[in-house]
């Protein structure tokens, strides 16, 4: 594992070091389509996204659906949650699908559905255990609002915490984000990514972030409609995995016998290369390019990085969620029993570079949501530490083998290019913002925002964000409105976040056998007992 982590650690102190001007998007979580696997893995997303409470990567949450002859699994896993916070998040999913079950078919809203009474009713929950983002996303928009238009007003004295607000200003954004103003603001963050100036850019990405949660909605009351036995109330079950065990620093663990000076100074460019390939040609080459991105401080990012208190690994997400999976069922069954045979593990995030890698080195068939190209240090895979011999650890060593391959090749990539891709939002950011606006500040702000911005020189021509969708939908059917492309910004990858991905929580110290944490009817929430990673 010492020559995984270092060509980690080199990789990710390139990837830090330079920066390719503008930004490609993250894969949308759902294209327009009328199939039912999409309308289904849209849901999917946006169930797990809703349990995505926090930022800093603890909370970012995967699930699958399972279809058991006498009732359906939810089954979840987060980075780092610990058991008091699994049963809250528990009892949170189990609200939601409990409420959307137990409705009878609802009236028409002369609004439509984003006006029903169940809309709202699941819109305030999930920005009530949302709340700490959404505070967040306000200030950041308020304090982007007042870079981007230079007379708009600032207001420290409201409250931000009224259920009231956060809804307005959820629905305001969505306005914003069908507007024309709203592809200008697009076309002006991309001209702030080259020259630099990124107000705009989180301007758009926080006004994606807000308008996320109608769309989280709306994903679910179009898989009530598309998928009814989904949220039939006589018999669901909802599961957390317990997270694994972070990693201590692994540069520190592996050259323990050193002293604390030497082990982060016995990690320069010059000799992780060395190690990276057999090839004197290469070697030689490579570090050539090193010496060159020195002038960046390529070392010392990589000195940094590994004496970094929280540089702890831990196993994201979609892995723990795979690795269980498959340890739970496929001895018994030989096949994870999917909904609908939808083999798919759904994500809050898009799926990082090295866990992209390890699904297309697995030959499960289980696919999980589509990735951007962001590589966290902070990544492990399950009992990576194992030595024990037989064909499970020979497995290991092989998957293991496989993405470090991929770290080599992405790292050697960089460092010809000399320009690393530039870290798109992944749907959070880390903004250092000046000041705070109330929800309502926010909102009059967001109101004259059409008028104030349409007087800049910002694109020469008008678009809007979302596609027209060809085709007339089915009556009765919103399918399409589940899996209408989503604005741009939601799916940005993010300063944040996954670099320190599950980077504290307490570990789950639940039996082996799983605890019922909550239980009514015959629904049960269960807490996967802990597993030693």
């Amino acid at each position: 594992m010492n020559r995984f982590y270092e060509s980690l650690v080199l990789l990710t102190g390139l990837r830090e070091v330079h920066h390719r001007n503008g930004q490609t998007r993250a894969p949308s979580d759902a294209e327009p389509s009328e199939s039912p696997s999409r309308t289904f893995e849209c849901f999917v997303n946006k169930l797990a996204q809703v349990c995505d409470s926090r930022r800093g990567g603890d909370t970012v949450t995967s699930l699958a659906i399972l279809r058991h002859p006498d009732r359906l699994q939810y089954v979840f896993a987060s980075n780092q949650r610990n058991a008091k916070d699994i049963e809250k998040t528990s009892e949170f999913v189990y609200s939601l699908l409990y409420y959307v079950g137990s409705r009878g078919p609802q009236p028409e809203s002369p609004g439509g559905d984003d006006s029903s009474t169940m809309f709202r009713h699941l819109l305030r929950n999930i920005l009530n255990f949302n709340s700490k983002r959404i505070r967040y996303y306000a200030k950041g928009l308020a304090g982007h609002l007042g870079n981007c238009i230079a007379d708009c007003e600032r207001d420290d004295s409201s409250d931000a915490s009224l259920p009231t607000e956060r809804e307005s200003l959820v629905r305001a954004a969505t306005v914003l984000l069908a507007s024309p103003t709203y592809g200008r603001i697009v076309d002006r963050a991309k001209i702030g990514r080259i020259d630099q100036s990124l107000h705009w850019s989180e301007l758009e990405h926080f006004i994606g972030r807000l308008a996320s949660y109608i769309k989280a909605v709306q994903a679910i009351m179009g898989a009530r409609k598309r998928f009814p036995e989904l949220f039939e109330v006589d018999g669901f079950e909802v599961q957390f995995v317990a997270s694994s065990t972070p990693l201590p620093n692994p540069m520190m663990a592996f050259q323990a016998g050193l002293p604390p000076i030497q082990r982060r100074s016995a990690r320069p460019a010059h000799d992780i290369i060395s190690r990276m390939t057999s090839d004197k040609d290469k070697i030689a080459t490579y570090r050539h390019y090193a010496e060159e991105l020195q002038r960046c401080g390529l070392d010392d990012r990589i000195a940094e990085q590994c004496g970094k208190p929280l540089f702890q690994p831990v196993v994201h997400s979609e892995i723990l969620l795979l690795e269980w999976l498959l340890d739970e069922y496929a001895e018994e069954t030989h096949s994870v029993p999917f909904y609908g045979d939808v083999k798919y593990i759904g994500c809050s995030k898009p799926t990082c570079r090295l866990c992209d890698c390890y699904f297309a080195a697995h030959n499960s068939g289980i696919r999980a949501r589509p990735p951007h190209p962001n590589v966290y240090a902070n990544w492990t895979i399950p009992a990576i530490l194992d030595e024990s011999d037989g064909e499970a650890s020979r497995e290991k060593t092989r998957m293991v083998d496989t993405v470090l391959g991929k770290i080599r090749e992405d790292a050697f990539r960089e460092m010809r290019e000399k320009v690393s891709e530039r870290k798109r939002f992944d749907s959070n950011t880390d903004s250092s913002l000046p000041t705070f606006q109330s929800h309502a500040s926010v909102l009059a702000n967001l109101d004259d925002l059409s008028s104030q911005i349409s007087g800049l020189s910002i694109a020469s021509r008008e678009r809007y964000l979302h596609r027209v969708i060809k085709g007339k939908a089915p009556a009765g059917d919103d399918a399409w409105s589940v899996v209408a492309e989503e604005g741009g910004a939601e799916n940005r990858s993010g300063r944040e976040v996954n670099g320190d991905k599950g980077k504290g929580e307490d570990e789950d110290d639940d039996d082996g056998g799983g605890v019922i944490v909550f239980s009514g009817r015959k629904m049960r929430f269960i807490s996967a007992g802990p597993r030693v990673y």
